[in-house]
């Protein structure tokens, strides 16, 4: 790997998948920016934008395929600097800080809010551009506002005014920044029981190893696990790749599963569900061919 500076940032060329994302896919792609302060951050982006060069915003990639054929740059976020402050009920939060990393520090200020979305492996950017939610709970159930830096002017953004659906937002064109949120004062032990629940619940449903998270939405009214499961897909292997035999809405990458291996996967997964209840699967997952 080819480490240099540009514009006073740290850019790694032809830099690994595998630094990128929790899946750790085989291959490169073109190179990766790595700010550590939101200058660098801006500078970047208009740089990236000025010259029109392809490229995406990752935070802890916990949500994102990435192809070795892919003829991309990255502009990383995992090395800013994180900062979050709390003013009685609110809190104030940097898009860089992980979601586990924010519910710590709520939980010692006795605040409620993240308890549910603790056991998300994303960062908060990645979290709200993709509306994550676990149990019940939105990230977008206690935002007040985002700041986002679009079109060269850092600009606050009222929930109300943010187009955004289920795992689905409008917030693709602009890198998020921070957020504010309203959060409950709550006793350290009923915060820590919601916790404890939903984190058992979570290692008993969802399978360990290597993955990008859920790959489906879930289609109205139904689970797309079920549905894979019903197609005698669970435990399905290709390359190294394997559909879980725990929670069928998962591939695992076993050990240096490609791309490809994964993008097999999604695609029979979405062909049999559809030959057999006429459903169209829609990825969860952010694909970048």
């Amino acid at each position: 790997m080819n480490k240099k500076l540009i514009l006073n940032t740290e850019f790694v060329k032809d830099e690994l998948i595998s630094n990128l994302t929790t899946i750790k896919t085989n291959g490169a792609i073109c190179g990766a920016f790595y700010p550590i302060n939101e200058n660098q951050l801006k500078n970047v982006y208009t740089f990236l934008k000025e010259y029109k060069l392809p490229f995406i915003v990752i935070g802890n990639g916990s949500n994102m395929l990435i192809s070795d054929k892919a003829k991309i740059y990255a502009l990383s976020l995992k090395r800013l600097r994180q900062q979050m402050k709390i003013n009685k009920e609110s809190l104030y939060v940097s898009a860089s800080v992980p979601l586990p990393k924010i519910f710590q520090y709520t939980y010692k200020h006795n605040l409620s809010g993240f308890e549910e979305l603790a056991g998300i492996p994303a960062s908060l950017g990645g979290a709200l551009k993709n509306n994550a939610s676990a149990f019940g709970n939105s990230i977008f159930k206690h935002l007040e506002y985002i700041t986002i830096f679009k079109n060269g002017k850092v600009v606050n953004l009222k929930k109300e005014n943010i187009d955004y659906s289920y795992h689905k937002t409008a917030l693709s064109d602009c890198i998020i920044l921070s957020a504010k949120f309203n959060l409950t004062k709550k006793k350290h032990y009923q915060i820590k029981n919601q916790f404890s629940n939903c984190m058992i619940k979570r290692n008993i449903a969802q399978p360990k190893g290597l993955s990008c998270g859920s790959v489906f939405q879930n289609p109205p009214f139904q689970f797309a696990g079920k549905l894979i499961e019903e197609c005698n897909l669970k435990g399905f292997k290709f390359g190294e790749a394997e559909i879980s035999s725990v929670h069928a809405n998962f591939i695992i990458n076993k050990s240096h599963a490609s791309f490809s291996d994964i993008k097999f996967l999604i695609n029979l997964c979405q062909q049999k569900v559809k030959e057999k209840f006429d459903v169209d699967l829609k990825c969860e997952v952010e694909i970048i061919e």
